[in-house]
């Protein structure tokens, strides 16, 4: 949103075309005859000049400003948040004594309101004289049509900032939306949908290639008792610590996703041609976890398939190595 409290200057408003500001403040100043066409911002009790006509005579400059308590013709916009004729300061009780007439050059004021697009006041639009002036009703009302532009041009940037932030809400919602229709929210890794779009991946890349890919597929032993003696959160951050294990010797081309309570499937992108990395996976994932004060530890059972060796689509394939990871679990058991 925009800062309504900023200096439009020191702050310059992202689309604000502040080069439709000064034509139209160059032509108030010719159309009036006028020493200043001026656009004038109020905030925190000081008024800035933030635009002014550039002809020869004008005896403001843009950042020109004064302080609430002057009193000034701005100062009585803002207050009375209407339009404001003086044809001649200097003959007018209530005006010959401010401080613009009586040490300035200003004998003649006409501006307007202007308004940010909430409804609060901006500040001024205004044409000021150093002679007294006679303005026709048709050119003063000209005037309050031509500050509609200033008006139009501050909503036009604040609506451009709204869309601005509703697609950037969108966006990181979508992102949210994509993350948890993707992702495993306890452990941060690929779950079933995902893992599908990975696996129909390498199987296109494998046909394309003529190449193998090989699916890592394990579970957890020893994960109940610690559930059941430790409680759930015990259980989940073990599962944390093991996706993050994994994934520390896994290659960033390689998919990690969670299918089940404590089961897991490695996606590579290359053929499995050694059991190097199934070692790896057993000794990392025996490595202590503390939760707390305590230290707990699992161990994994592992099977493996091949593309398209054990299975031309992903159910064939996990199918395949399900039942190595529960032959291997088996052998496990039966060595205790």
């Amino acid at each position: 949103m925009v800062n309504t409290n900023n200096c439009i200057i020191e702050h310059p408003i992202e689309n604000l075309d502040m080069a439709k500001w000064q034509d139209l403040v160059n032509m108030m100043a010719e159309l009036f005859d006028a020493a200043s066409g001026v656009i004038v911002q109020y905030r925190q009790q000081t008024f800035n000049v933030v635009a002014t006509s550039d002809n020869h005579n004008n005896f403001l400059q843009v950042n020109s400003c004064w302080p609430w308590d002057m009193k000034s013709f701005c100062r009585h916009i803002v207050e009375s948040k209407d339009k404001l004729y003086v044809k001649n300061a200097l003959a007018d009780d209530k005006w010959a004594c401010a401080a613009p007439v009586c040490d300035g050059p200003v004998r003649s004021y006409l501006g307007y309101p202007l308004y940010w697009p909430n409804g609060t006041i901006f500040g001024s639009f205004c044409v000021i004289d150093t002679k007294a002036t006679d303005y026709s009703q048709p050119l003063n009302k000209m005037l309050g049509q031509l500050k509609i532009i200033v008006e139009s041009e501050l909503i036009h940037v604040t609506n451009i900032k709204k869309i601005k932030s509703l697609l950037a809400q969108k966006i990181s919602q979508e992102k949210q939306l994509k993350k948890l229709a993707l992702y495993d929210q306890l452990t941060q890794c690929a779950n079933r949908n995902l893992l599908a779009d990975r696996v129909s991946y390498q199987i296109n890349n494998a046909n394309r290639n003529n190449s193998q890919f090989s699916l890592i597929y394990f579970d957890l032993d020893r994960f109940k008792p610690i559930n059941d003696n430790y409680g759930h959160q015990c259980g989940d951050n073990v599962l944390i610590e093991i996706a993050k294990k994994v994934k520390s010797i896994v290659r960033k081309t390689d998919t990690l996703a969670r299918i089940g309570g404590d089961e897991f499937v490695i996606v590579l992108n290359t053929e499995l041609n050694s059991n190097k990395l199934v070692e790896k996976l057993l000794k990392i994932i025996q490595e202590p976890i503390l939760h707390g004060d305590i230290s707990v530890s699992v161990s994994a059972s592992i099977g493996v398939a091949t593309y398209p060796r054990d299975g031309e689509n992903i159910e064939a394939l996990l199918a395949v190595a399900d039942a190595d990871m529960y032959i291997n679990k088996t052998k496990k058991l039966q060595s205790y």
